[in-house]
């Protein structure tokens, strides 16, 4: 009885050690960040503060096509490739920032309450574009881009994201020198 006692433990540390050592094994074959952003060469990542995305849910919709007509109406949503959809409440407090980043695939918007500003790597000027609440909007994917809330109240938004199977929703960029904040 007491030498069964003693193995117990002995086992229980093993298996410590085998799933400690099994998860050491595996690794991320994804490539990495400055890997991927070859082109970048001084990285200059900017972080999100202030800014709380909530997953709602995400799910495989493979390859579609819907056309829907409806009493005049006339909508058509397309996609060649595997899909994934996925939704998520944001939350940008005053003075918070979405950080640089971009999307694989585009987004749809709709702001709930407050404004953001948003702000495209793309425009020289960098002019903002502000999207109140009752608006909503697509970002297109590819576009590098910041969204900051420059109001006084919470800024909030559900956004459905189109994205390739299995990829990340978001993707960290480097600011653009063509915005100075």
């Amino acid at each position: 009885m007491m030498f069964a006692g003693w193995l117990r433990p002995h086992r229980v540390f093993i298996a410590a050690v085998a799933v400690a050592s099994g998860a050491l094994a595996c690794r991320d074959t994804t490539m990495s960040r400055e890997l991927s952003n070859s082109g970048i060469t001084e990285p200059r990542f900017t972080a999100g503060v202030g800014f709380t995305s909530t997953p709602v849910g995400r799910g495989n919709l493979g390859k579609f096509h819907v056309q829907s007509k409806n009493d005049g109406y006339d909508v058509e949503l397309k996609s060649h490739d595997n899909t994934d959809i996925a939704v998520a409440n944001i939350t940008v407090v005053p003075g918070g920032t979405s950080g640089w980043h971009s999307h694989p695939g585009p987004v749809l918007v709709v702001v709930k309450t407050g404004a953001l500003t948003f702000y495209r790597a793309d425009d020289p000027s960098c002019s903002p574009t502000l999207r109140p609440a009752g608006t909503s909007f697509i970002e297109e994917g590819g576009v590098v881009h910041i969204a900051r809330n420059e109001g006084a109240v919470d800024a909030t938004t559900v956004a459905t994201y189109f994205l390739p199977a299995a990829a990340a929703q978001r993707i960290d960029e480097a600011a653009p020198g063509n915005c100075a904040f």
